[in-house]
């Protein structure tokens, strides 16, 4: 399972970026996909058994996702 976490600017998903690294999780910034629609352009993929550590590290720094998708085949539900 993937999640996908928005921020609403690039500035703080690259914020998140940097978290992230320094918390040692496994995750991708990427283009926001086709399927969402996002001013932002940015975005952080996550495996599913990261969320939970990346959800923590992102809270603990004051930093939250504005938008959590899950990736469920082709289709982003919203969490």
């Amino acid at each position: 399972m993937e999640f996908i976490l928005g921020f609403g600017s690039a500035h703080r998903a690259l914020k998140a970026e940097e978290i992230l690294k320094k918390a040692g999780l496994p995750f991708r910034l990427l283009p926001v996909p086709k399927a969402l629609d996002s001013a932002c352009g940015l975005v952080i993929r996550l495996k599913g058994e990261a969320f939970d550590d990346a959800k923590k590290a992102l809270e603990g720094s004051g930093l939250t996702p504005r938008s959590v998708y899950r990736k469920e085949g082709e289709v982003y539900v919203k969490v």
